[in-house]
């Protein structure tokens, strides 16, 4: 006992206790963010003496390990493990020298202080703001940048210089970085981050450089393990390195006889005009189906499409009182409303003397405190309501462009219009709605396309700079009509099932002809997701990896690559990348994440960050593959059988070399993401690591997965049930990264929207059971097959 506890903290395994260690405090410090806040963890764990004691630890423990074991052989490995130290050589100097703070410029005075926690800091040089100024998306009111022009007089030489700093466009003048950080309302004043850090930026950066330098040379040497990897006998002879390099490298009469609406022919051509919505141009046929799909859940109703069911509710809404369109499962509320069927009517939500009978809960959903269901119920309801409240009034409908100081604004038809130059088209802006709406209420069809051309030629000639082309408004329609998520998610989970059956149940030959058939149809499928990211690209006017839906679209499209390039040799492969990409795209068409293509807020709107997530986001699907691969192996072990006991071992060993495939350059993406993140935190905000939950459970995710290529060390990793189950388990690293940090913990990079946890938590304890019980039952069974000492 007593050699196996010295075995068990040897001075070779210090260094991943240390690892392991800082883990759990990391991991237990954004919750308590969550709890306490920002300040209070930082004061208290982050900046404490004893976290950092912690990390100058592990580093000599580190450079222990590497003199011991003779690191400087592998000099590719030796420049992986100095790159971190380097990092946080980086860091240590950071936090001892730095100098961060903010200064106020304004156009009247000048400035010389820099205001740094409760202490002022007395700069070397004045500045003084020229000019502030926001810069929009042309065409909408949405902020594209905010600039600050500024000039800087040397207190010793008197010379002046000229600056300008933008969101991710940072100035430095005599080792002073300063970045945009905010304003005041009278645009007089501009708030400026100030970073003075000479020693610890360019050691972290060397740091940065030296990983990925270090990673990609470690991953094409022969002598390394991941070279003999592919070479492995398990492994059929193949080009597998090409995984790794390519993906760096007609009606007569115009309205419905119900009167409802217009016919699909009249309602296509209105919802072909443009309009101001969510902070970007596009065509109404895109808000119809957003508002169609809020109201119903669907992007029909009845026999309606989209585009008829909005402008029924916009031109007939005295039609629409009577229509049973929202679900009420609260009884109670459904008694208060009154509703006579399952459903209730829009007249349900009024009483006789027209008052609104939620308004009484209005109290009750602003406060803090948790909502029952009937008050969840209730939002949901209200949202509704108040969206078609909208409509009526016309408020959504920004369809009147008008150039005001040579600038493009968006008016709706009773907008309250004040100035000369916003009254210049009130006649056509007040009437020309009105015009159409007489000429389909008595069928007539020229009058109506008259009344629409007016609007078009007045949108042409107002906003003929900013407005996009026909044929992007004819895409953009193709791609809002078109449900390219729900047809592939749909397509994706039933092949990917299908493909494991055929895994399990059929014998070898007919597997073969099997995984051709498979292998052909994932190719189609991967062209397609393609080409639907493609057309998403050409509308947003930017690669789609901003918002949480974008990016498990990327997560489907990386999971659909690999498994083509990988998939003839590797077949398992291939039901991985069906189901990881039906996944990801059923994620996306639940709804949790916002589907609408919108302009990016400024500080989203770097080169970087496309880089970024694209990196990230393909290490992230190497991990998933991980993950399914060692599920696939615990399910092998549990249906074990003992005559099949060889076979099995066999196959273990095989899906490992797979998931070692995988992991050694999952390793170098998802460091050079965080890196690459931490570059372009640094040009934002003016730091490059700032403890945000994000960043501190990818950080995670790296420390834990990397503990897997240290077999030499940790031989617990050689036992075939321990290293799957490790593959499985740690995958909740992932997921906390993930959805964890934008659902629940929240943070600067919390972008993709809010979820409820109700249903979710009890979703996430029937998996953990589920999952328990699968290992427990391939423990038990892999206890049978053999010696399953576990030696750390």
């Amino acid at each position: 006992m007593k050699n196996r506890l010295l075995a068990l903290f040897s001075l070779q395994k210090l260094p991943f206790w240390g690892v392991f260690v800082l883990s759990v405090i990391m991991a237990l410090a954004t919750f308590v963010e969550k709890s306490h806040g920002s300040e209070y963890t930082y004061s208290h764990i982050y900046g404490s003496w004893w976290f950092s004691a912690l990390w100058g630890l592990l580093v000599i423990l580190s450079l222990t390990g590497i003199v011991k074991g003779q690191m400087y052989r592998n000099l590719s490995l030796l420049f992986v493990h100095i790159s971190f130290i380097l990092i946080l050589a980086g860091a240590f100097c950071t936090k001892l020298f730095a100098e961060h703070g903010y200064v106020i410029l304004n156009k009247d005075t000048d400035c010389s202080k820099m205001q740094a926690d409760a202490d002022t800091v007395e700069l070397p040089f004045r500045m003084r703001l020229d000019t502030f100024y926001v810069s929009y998306y042309a065409g909408t009111n949405a902020p594209a940048d905010y600039i600050s022009h500024f000039s800087i007089k040397d207190k010793l030489s008197g010379k002046t210089t000229m600056a300008e700093v933008s969101m991710n466009n940072i100035f430095s003048y005599d080792g002073y970085r300063f970045y945009q950080s905010s304003f005041e309302d009278d645009w007089r004043t501009s708030i400026l981050s100030v970073n003075h850090d000479s020693w610890g930026i360019p050691l972290t950066y060397a740091g940065y450089a030296l990983f990925v330098l270090a990673m990609i040379w470690y991953l094409f040497s022969p002598q390394n393990a991941f070279r003999k990897l592919l070479n492995h006998p398990l492994l059929k002879k193949a080009l597998i390195i090409i995984l790794f390099i390519i993906p760096v490298s007609c009606f007569s009469q115009i309205l419905t006889k119900d009167s409802l609406s217009v016919n699909k022919k009249q309602a296509k051509e209105f919802c072909k005009l443009w309009m101001l919505y969510d902070g970007r141009i596009s065509p109404v046929a895109t808000f119809a189906h957003d508002f169609t799909l809020k109201i119903t859940g669907k992007t029909s109703f009845s026999y309606l499409d989209a585009n008829q069911f909005l402008m029924g509710f916009l031109f007939f809404p005295d039609k629409w009182q009577q229509v049973a369109l929202f679900e009420v499962k609260d009884g109670m509320l459904k008694e208060e409303l009154n509703a006579e069927t399952e459903k209730a009517a829009l007249i349900d939500f009024y009483d006789p003397e027209g008052n609104y009978k939620l308004s009484k809960y209005w109290k009750d959903l602003s406060s803090n405190s948790p909502k029952t269901s009937l008050l969840k119920e209730v939002e949901k309801l209200d949202e509704k309501i108040q969206l078609i409240n909208m409509l009526h009034n016309g408020s959504l409908l920004q369809i009147y462009p008008q150039k005001i100081d040579n600038d493009v604004k968006w008016f709706y038809p009773t907008q309250n219009l004040r100035t000369k130059d916003e009254q210049k088209n009130i006649k056509l802006i007040r009437n020309s709605l009105l015009s159409y709406y007489q000429a389909i209420s008595v069928n007539s069809e020229e009058n109506a396309k008259l009344a629409l051309e007016t609007i078009s030629d007045y949108q042409k000639a107002n906003a003929e700079e900013v407005l996009p082309s026909d044929l992007h408004r004819d895409i953009e329609i193709f791609y809002t009509n078109v449900n390219f998520t729900s047809i592939l998610f749909k397509i994706n989970l039933t092949l990917g099932l299908l493909s494991l059956l055929c895994v399990f149940f059929l014998a070898d030959k007919r597997v073969k002809h099997a995984d051709k058939i498979f292998f052909g149809i994932l190719i189609l499928s991967f062209i397609v997701h393609t080409f639907s990211i493609g057309i998403r690209t050409y509308i947003g006017g930017r690669l789609p990896f901003s918002n949480g839906f974008e990016t498990m679209l990327l997560i489907a499209w990386s999971a659909m690559l690999i498994a083509v390039l990988a998939g003839r040799k590797m077949p398992l492969i291939v039901s991985f990348g069906y189901l990881i990409s039906g996944c990801s795209l059923l994620v996306a068409h639940l709804g949790m994440m916002n589907p609408r293509i919108t302009p990016l807020v400024p500080v989203l709107s770097s080169p970087l960050l496309s880089i970024h997530v694209s990196v990230i986001m393909l290490a992230y699907t190497l991990l998933a593959f991980i993950m399914l691969n060692s599920l696939i192996s615990l399910i092998q072990i549990a249906l074990c059988r003992n005559k099949d006991v060889a076979d099995t071992l066999k196959k273990l060993e095989q899906n490992k070399i797979y998931s070692l495939i995988c992991l050694y350059p999952s390793l170098l993406f998802l460091g050079a993401g965080i890196f690459i993140g931490a570059v372009w935190a640094n040009i934002s905000w003016g730091r490059y690591w700032g403890w945000d939950p994000k960043e501190v459970w990818a950080l995670i995710t790296f420390l834990v997965y990397s503990l897997v290529i240290h077999q030499k060390n940790l031989k617990i990793f050689t036992n075939l049930f321990f290293f799957h189950a490790f593959g499985l388990l740690s995958f909740s690293t992932v997921l906390m990264t993930y959805f964890g940090v934008n659902y629940f913990l929240g943070g600067m990079h919390s972008y993709a929207g809010e979820m409820q946890f109700d249903s979710t938590i009890i979703l996430i304890i029937l998996i953990s059971l589920l999952v328990i019980g699968l290992l427990c039952i391939s423990y038990k069974k892999y206890k049978k097959m053999g010696d399953i000492e576990f030696e750390i």
